[in-house]
């Protein structure tokens, strides 16, 4: 399911990009597939002002670590009074 998210993310945002700077889709390398199930998503967000590709890659990249090392669990909310795991804490 992330991977799904990824791509769809990335696929859009490169599309988006791409049809912002160069004018349009011209040239640039995507599986086609990526491209037929963006295209209604890239017509709806192809105007709006999106912040440049290194901050979607630099927040994917912390969310990677975070999820590899298990990090996100000592974020994760003790709405039920439970305990919450602490990555920082763990022993081995």
């Amino acid at each position: 399911m992330l991977c799904n998210i990824m791509e769809r993310l990335f696929g859009l945002a490169i599309m988006t990009a791409a049809a912002r700077f160069r004018g349009s889709l011209h040239g640039v390398l995507l599986p086609r597939s990526w491209v037929l199930a963006l295209w209604k998503d890239f017509i709806t967000f192809r105007e709006r002002t999106l912040p440049p590709l290194w901050v979607l890659a630099q927040t994917t990249e912390i969310l990677l670590r975070d999820i590899y090392t298990g990090e996100y669990l000592s974020h994760t909310s003790n709405l039920f009074g439970e305990f919450v795991y602490n990555a920082a804490n763990a022993t081995q």
